[in-house]
């Protein structure tokens, strides 16, 4: 039965084959025929049309119309018939039937593209009306009686239809041809039309018709081939685009089409059965999550996004897994197909990354190439809110560039744009932690925010800023301060509160940014403000800073701001009876910045030539030891307030500070322009 099927596909495709040759042979034929009768109905009517206008002339004896650039009189008319002139002085000229039909082709021409018609006779009167070989041949003839002729050629890839029929003479053609010896009912001549016409593609017509045949002779090949479990498995993998393969419930691949094998490989062995979880590894294989497992529960389809590898190469694709079902209609497998969206999601990372770069572009200052306004205001509201959780200090720098308008006036708006990249430059080369931030705030004005940094590191930063900005040497004579660009600082550093404002902080900074500017300009000027919570804010111990505490320099004079800060930190922290870890914490700084202090000032009061070197580095051990021994006794439970208050009050503040370290005051030079606000309360 089977052979007997096998054999009627051979025939069926030989009758399809014939079918289909009879039907193009027999379309194309008619075609043709339609394409050429068509041609000859125009060429037909065209004709009649100008043979019914010369009869309308001829009926008339000629019309007289005005002389024109086209229409000149006819020289082979009578000179008395020619030419007349109208009471109101226009020239007419006498048009006769031939004289119209040389007009009337030439409009056809121009409105029918290609189109020619030709006037012609064995005995013409005007030269032109010459007949050429194969119209004295039809015109021959027309005279044997012949009604009308025709043929059809090819000029390159135009086809064309040549179109001729007799004029016969009739009374009224007689008032100009009798004195040739004409009579009526002679064929006085012809009219012939050449006609392009357009004819359907056969390369395109036979190419449809071959792939027509193509198609069925595969239809029917398939058709009488795939049949039963074979059928439906084919269909459920080749009629699927994308890489897609059968596996049975046991893991093994029955069937996959070139796509899959193009993605995942082909097996070394043809022979050796191949496990899904062996030729295809990934991290839900042989899980809760594998798709043979979720089909064979009973989902009816699953959709998952995986990774798979492939020589070392990630791939990523959307496996989507459908189930099998056998002749009795049991689930013995699944068809599972692979969409690579690796191009997808190379795309997709590449947009994000676009779209950073855009987010960056949309931060940052187009002519500095630091933050703009925008990014300052959210990079402050963020680490102001962040700072009143964690209790952390947070400075912040505002820097105005000195007599930036003059500089302007003097040097030009490209000059200017110039000092403002590098103004921009110094202050981002002085910055270098990645939490801190430089920003445009406005025209020639910049600001830095200096997440979790003291009074004593804000002031150093802002110090070397001002230093940076003198280093470049930008010239400018119409400064009142330097023959080249500087810049005014203010500093302000607070400890955050959940109330507090942002902005306030902000007017703080620019508070100290006019004191500098008032106070003549190129220099620093700070404020490091403290805040106690709760109710003991009213009666808190505090050791306040004044600027007749200064000794004149810079490194000196803030590193006493800080001791000031830290010990009133130490105090607030024993007051409000902070935890153990806290206080610990500030005591092991306290100490730390005191022992760096000690270091710093001993090396300054040497190079100095102090001559008390030698007591004061005794004291500063002192005081270092006393220190150690507070923080043992906060170990031991035994620190009360104190004895925190009498070391930091008596000894380290009133016999130290304010008496030890005043002795040395004329020895030391004053380095910076680094001037100091006071500290107050918050």
């Amino acid at each position: 039965m089977l052979g007997s099927k096998e054999k009627l596909i051979p025939l069926a495709m030989a009758v399809w084959i014939a079918i289909l040759g009879t039907f193009t042979f027999m379309l194309e034929s008619n075609i043709k025929k339609e394409e050429r009768s068509l041609a000859l109905s125009t060429a037909r009517a065209l004709f009649q049309h100008n043979l019914v206008s010369r009869k309308w002339v001829a009926r008339h004896g000629g019309v007289y119309v005005p002389v024109t650039a086209t229409t000149q009189p006819n020289p082979y008319l009578p000179e008395h018939l020619r030419v007349l002139t109208t009471d109101n002085g226009i020239t007419l000229t006498r048009i006769n039937p031939s004289y119209m039909t040389r007009q009337m082709a030439e409009m056809m021409g121009e409105i029918v593209a290609g189109t020619q018609f030709h006037l012609t006779s064995l005995n013409p009167i005007r030269p032109e009306n010459k007949a050429t070989e194969w119209e004295a041949k039809w015109l021959k003839s027309f005279e044997l009686g012949v009604k009308e002729q025709s043929d059809f050629f090819q000029d390159g890839k135009t086809s064309w239809l040549r179109y001729m029929a007799p004029l016969v003479v009739e009374p009224e053609c007689l008032n100009c041809h009798a004195q040739q010896g004409y009579k009526e009912g002679d064929i006085r001549g012809g009219l012939s039309i050449s006609l392009p016409f357009s004819v359907h593609p056969r390369r395109g017509f036979f190419i449809l018709n071959g792939s027509v045949s193509i198609i069925g002779l595969a239809i029917i090949f398939l058709g009488g081939t795939f049949y039963g479990r074979k059928q439906r498995l084919l269909d459920a993998l080749f009629n699927n685009p994308l890489a897609t393969c059968v596996t049975d419930k046991d893991h093994t691949i029955l069937m996959a089409n070139d796509a899959y094998w193009t993605a995942f490989g082909s097996p070394f062995d043809q022979q050796k059965t191949l496990k899904c979880h062996d030729h295809r590894t990934g991290k839900f294989c042989q899980t809760e999550n594998c798709p043979i497992t979720r089909i064979m529960d009973g989902a009816n389809t699953y959709t998952r996004e995986t990774l798979k590898e492939k020589d070392g190469v990630s791939k990523h694709f959307i496996t989507t897994a459908r189930p099998l079902f056998d002749a009795k209609g049991k689930v013995g497998g699944i068809v599972e197909s692979f969409q690579d969206i690796t191009e997808r999601k190379k795309a997709e990372k590449a947009l994000e990354e676009a779209n950073r770069k855009l987010e960056a572009m949309s931060m940052t200052d187009s002519l500095t190439e630091v933050a703009n306004r925008r990014r300052f205001d959210a990079v402050l509201t963020r680490e102001y809110a962040r700072h009143s959780r964690s209790g952390g200090e947070l400075s912040l720098i505002m820097l105005d560039i000195d007599h930036f308008k003059n500089f302007n006036d003097c040097y030009g708006h490209l000059k200017g744009d110039e000092c403002l990249r590098q103004v921009a430059q110094a202050m981002a080369n002085c910055v270098v932690r990645p939490t801190d931030l430089v920003a445009r705030y406005g025209g020639e004005e910049f600001a830095c925010i200096l997440p979790e940094t003291d009074s004593r590191s804000a002031v150093a930063i802002a110090e070397k800023i001002r230093r940076a900005i003198i280093a470049r040497a930008i010239p400018h004579q119409e400064s009142k301060v330097a023959a080249f660009v500087t810049a005014s600082l203010g500093v302000a550093t607070m400890p955050c509160t959940a109330g507090g404002s942002a902005m306030d902080f902000v007017a703080q900074a620019d508070e100290q940014l006019y004191l500098a500017k008032s106070s003549g300009r190129n220099q620093v000027k700070f404020t490091a403000a403290t805040h106690v919570a709760g109710g003991a804010q009213g009666t808190f111990m505090r050791l306040l800073w004044k600027d007749s505490f200064c000794c004149g320099n810079d490194l000196i004079d803030s590193q006493h701001q800080t001791l000031f800060h830290l010990s009133n930190k130490l105090l607030e922290a024993a007051l409000l009876a902070r935890p153990a870890e806290e206080i610990a914490a500030i005591i092991s700084r306290l100490l730390s910045e005191a022992s760096q202090h000690f270091h710093d000032e001993e090396t300054i009061l040497r190079e100095a030539g102090f001559p008390g070197l030698k007591h004061h580095v005794a004291e500063h051990a002192k005081l270092l030891a006393r220190g150690l021994a507070l923080a043992q006794e906060f170990k031991a439970a035994k620190l009360t307030l104190g004895d925190v208050f009498q070391f930091l009050a008596s000894e380290v503040i009133m016999l130290h500070i304010l008496k030890e370290d005043r002795e040395y005051s004329p020895f030391i030079k004053k380095e910076g322009a680094v001037d100091h606000g006071a500290e107050k309360n918050a």
